[in-house]
């Protein structure tokens, strides 16, 4: 799975946001990554993984906070995603990839509907709140995906630990 954005520029940190907080729960045999958005290099990082969730910032003109997923038969367009600080972004690896055979098996991407991408800039309230919403999505998502269906995965948030003092 791969939190694709950049946190120093507001809203474009969604993606990255959603990686920390699905670390804090119990996803055993999943790989958390972040990404910058370069699409060459996404493209690499995905090549040896036959099922892949990508999440990121998008600007669709839907209300801020919105979620949006995206499978293999609705691939999203280059204006979707675009506040990529390079000219090859996300939708375009997507595209090429599938042009070339490359896609993983299953890829889905969830995007989260943005509002301010400026530099320096927090996730505005409306993508925070989506962030917490996105890693349900996500919870719910995952046994749907074929490894996880084979492996029996649980995709609960972990208990707190008990105070030990009691």
């Amino acid at each position: 799975m791969v939190g694709i954005g950049d946190p120093l520029r507001g809203d474009d940190g969604a993606g990255p946001a959603v990686i920390e907080r699905l670390r804090r729960r119990s996803l055993p045999g999943v790989r958390l990554e972040t990404h910058w958005g370069e699409g060459a290099s996404l493209m690499a990082l995905w090549q040896s993984h036959r099922q892949v969730i990508l999440v990121d910032a998008m600007a669709s003109g839907a209300p801020p906070g919105t979620l949006r997923w995206f499978g293999p038969e609705n691939l999203p367009g280059s204006g979707t995603f675009p506040y990529s600080t390079h000219r090859f972004g996300l939708a375009e690896a997507l595209q090429l990839a599938a042009v070339l055979g490359e896609l993983p098996e299953e890829v889905r991407v969830l995007g989260i509907e943005g509002r301010a991408f400026e530099g320096g800039g927090a996730l505005s309230p409306e993508v925070e709140r989506a962030v917490e919403q996105a890693c349900a999505s996500i919870s719910e998502m995952l046994p749907r995906l074929a490894c996880f269906r084979a492996a029996k995965i649980n995709t609960v948030p972990r208990a707190a630990p008990r105070n030990a003092s009691r």
